[in-house]
């Protein structure tokens, strides 16, 4: 009889140690995430200022609230902060350059690499003021359109006028 009792509080003892590992153990549905492909690239914004004078840039998030005013230095290079804290942002958040252009939107201009938004100011200011043809504005910070042909030589073309001269 001692033995049978053994036997039954033994398997009582294990079905007790197990029950709560075998729950533990059990999928659980889990729960679904707000929007994960928003959240996968959200990240900090590096600016880059690559004009040739101070500008002023500004931002905001997806529903018009206003995330800053900045202002960058020629050939500055910073993570964008506000009252100290590195702001993140999301591909549908909204920058502008200057005061006059219209906003586009950072997954358009900006590059996405390890957690980082990269934009160049240039970028910014192309993709706003559309209406200006390029390399045409009057901005003081705004590089001439170069000549493309290299100094010294001229085009067959002109090559050819110069003949018929």
């Amino acid at each position: 009889m001692h033995t049978t009792w053994m036997r039954l509080w033994g398997m009582v003892a294990v079905v007790l140690l197990l029950a709560p590992l075998m729950a533990v153990g059990q999928p659980r549905p889990r729960e679904a995430r707000q929007d994960s492909s928003a959240d996968r690239s959200r990240g900090e914004v590096q600016v880059i200022n690559d004009w040739r004078d101070e500008i002023n840039l500004s931002m905001r998030s997806d529903n018009q609230e206003r995330l800053g005013e900045w202002s960058l230095r020629p050939g500055e290079n910073v993570v964008l902060q506000e009252r100290g804290e590195r702001i993140r942002v999301r591909p549908n958040y909204q920058i502008t350059v200057g005061d006059g252009g219209d906003w586009v939107d950072v997954g358009q201009i900006g590059q996405f690499r390890n957690g980082t938004w990269y934009v160049n100011v240039r970028d910014v200011w192309a993709a706003t003021h559309q209406d200006r043809p390029a390399g045409r504005d009057a901005r003081p910070g705004e590089a001439q359109p170069r000549d493309p042909s290299p100094r010294g030589e001229e085009s067959p073309l002109d090559q050819i006028l110069k003949k018929i001269k």
